[in-house]
Formats: C-alpha cells, structure tokens, sequence
C-alpha cells in the first residue's frame, strides 16, 4: 500500500503536473481563506481546532492526489487495439525487463491478483530491474536472472524453464503468465519457445504512440493464445 501510495504521490509531484497545480492553488487562495474564516468561526480558533482544520484539509490533499491519479490511470489503461483483449489477472508474471513504464504498467495490470514476478535483465537493463525490486518488493523478493548472452534465446529459454520448475507450493504453469516483450528479440523467441510447447499463458505490453509514430508510454497488456493453432 505504502509503494503504490509513494508512486503515486511521484506521478501527482511530477515536473508535468506540479506547475498547473501550483497555479491552481494560488487561483483558490481566496476560496481557502473564506472556508478558513467560515470555519474557525463555526469552531474556534483554540488550538484543538486550528488542529482539527490542520488535519482535515492535509487528508483532504491526500484524497485529492489519489483520486487524480486514479483518473489518470484509468484513462491510460486502455489497449486501444480492436480485436485484443487483455489476459485474465494471474498469480505469477514473467518480466523480461525494458523500460520502467512499460515494466510498471504489465505489473501494475494484475493488481492485487499479483504475489510474485519474476525479472530476466542482463547487466545493461539491470538497474532498471533492481528499481523495480524497490518499487515492488513485495511481489519482487529474488534476485533477477541475468542474461549474460543478450543473444542467444536458449539461454532465455533456460531461465524460463528453471522459473517453472522451482514455482511455489500449490502453483500450477497456469497462474504464470510470461511478458515476452522486452530487450532482444532473441529474447522473445527463447520466452515463447519456453511456453508454445506448454501451453503456458502470455501477454506482451504494446507501446502508444503519437502522430508521428513516436511512443510515447504504454497500453494494457495483449493476451496471446495458441486455440487458433490447435
């Protein structure tokens, strides 16, 4: 709770939002001093009630940066891409680990349904990595498997197997979903050579891009099914 929170209050704070909300505080400062005024008169102005109105209007901003960023979240989370639809909300996720928006945004899509990620990196994608453990340390508590041959699938495909084979207690190959979008292409092939022959679940989290074919974040993840090939 307190990470989602702090990512949050990040996002509110940016560089982006911070200057239409410092405009948009001093354009309320008369209105905050009349229901200031308003209330100290309906209360008293004795400590415990400057105390009352202190607290109040502190969780009344912490209300504010949740629900903004509540509504910034909603209107991203979409696919936009007509015929997909997002996988079911799984257990497990496999991460071969890019940028962080993208690694955040296919965490952050199986919500609370979520309890554990594993991340695949080589050592340029491993600070990015060792961020997510921070942001998402509950649901990251390994070390993430470092590739050492960006281009050679099979060593991908051996750290998905090993990923498989050591899943908790009660744990099936169907509460895993692999990401296999993400660092090489080689990198894809070994993920989906690792689940074709399976049937394992995967998705891969596609880019939004602007006008000019510029990404510019990303949508909610594509379910990839194999029915159509059975």
């Amino acid at each position: 709770m307190a990470e989602s929170f702090t990512r949050t209050a990040r996002r509110f704070f940016s560089p982006e939002a911070i200057i239409p909300f410092l405009f948009g505080s001093i354009a309320l400062g008369v209105l905050s001093n009349a229901a200031f005024t308003l209330l100290t008169n309906q209360l008293g102005t004795e400590g415990p009630s400057i105390l009352g109105i202190a607290v109040g209007s502190v969780a009344i901003l912490l209300l504010a940066v949740w629900i903004v960023s509540r509504t910034l979240t909603s209107r991203d989370g979409t696919t936009a891409i007509p015929g997909k639809r997002p996988p079911k909300q799984h257990r497990g996720l496999i991460l071969l680990v890019s940028n962080l928006p993208t690694c955040e945004k296919a965490i952050r899509f199986h919500g609370s349904t979520l309890e554990r990620v594993w991340l695949i990196c080589s050592t340029r994608t491993l600070e990015n990595a060792t961020q997510l453990r921070r942001d998402f340390s509950k649901q990251i508590p390994d070390e993430p498997f470092i590739i050492n041959d960006v281009n050679d699938p099979l060593e991908f495909h051996a750290a998905i197997e090993k990923i498989y084979e050591h899943l908790p207690e009660d744990w099936s190959g169907r509460d895993v979903i692999a990401d296999y979008v993400g660092m090489t292409a080689h990198g894809s092939v070994g993920v989906v050579l690792a689940c074709f022959r399976h049937d394992r679940p995967m998705q891969f989290t596609p880019a939004k891009y602007d006008d000019n074919l510029k990404p510019i974040g990303p949508l909610d993840p594509i379910e990839i099914t194999f029915d159509s090939l059975k």
